[in-house]
């Protein structure tokens, strides 16, 4: 997403906010703009949230969370008669209300991990699906990653033909069981 296009219908702290925050070579991919000029900025690498002035308990100010996407399990979308929100999901967190009429921090006004929406949801519902994609894919390489890791050898094979040699000799196995378990592991 080009420079221009992300900035397109945010609120100018916000734009700041997330360019301070911004590692080098990091790229925005989507923003889910939500009610009270708040909004969830997606970038190659994690999801931000962003939220200001005194509907989201920062008076005079504003707050960004950053989430990196193995952090999050997933993300939902609230959609009621009139409002709804967005919901980044992490482990040990709580759903949150798309209630209009708030309270405490299960309100998507106030909560680190949400944002209200007002109607028309369906642009909101294409972009969450789109993140949601991509904290898939984030959590694909990182199993990639993972499996494709070298697990560190618990004995070294000479340390294993020395016990096959020590069974055969002491009779436990036969000339032709050293032979084929030997071929075995040297495979």
């Amino acid at each position: 997403m080009t420079e221009a296009a992300w900035h397109k219908g945010l609120h100018q702290m916000a734009i700041e906010a997330v360019e301070q925050t911004l590692a080098p070579g990091e790229q925005v991919s989507l923003v889910i703009h939500g009610a009270s000029n708040q909004a969830i900025i997606a970038t190659d690498r994690r999801a931000l949230v962003f939220k200001k002035g005194f509907m989201a308990g920062a008076s005079f100010g504003s707050e960004l969370t950053s989430w990196t996407y193995r952090s999050l399990v997933g993300v939902q979308i609230h959609t009621g008669m009139m409002s709804g929100a967005v919901v980044l999901q992490g482990p040990g967190q709580t759903g949150t209300r798309t209630s209009y009429w708030k309270g405490k921090d299960s309100d998507p006004h106030m909560a680190p991990n949400a944002i209200p929406l007002n109607r028309p949801f369906e642009r909101a519902q294409r972009k969450v699906a789109e993140l949601s994609r991509i904290i898939d894919r984030a959590h694909r390489q990182e199993q990639t990653r993972s499996a494709s890791a070298p697990v560190p050898a618990q004995e070294s094979i000479a340390d294993e033909l020395r016990k096959l040699a020590d069974l055969r000799a002491e009779g436990v196995l036969s000339d032709q069981e050293f032979a084929d378990l030997k071929a075995k592991l040297l495979s």
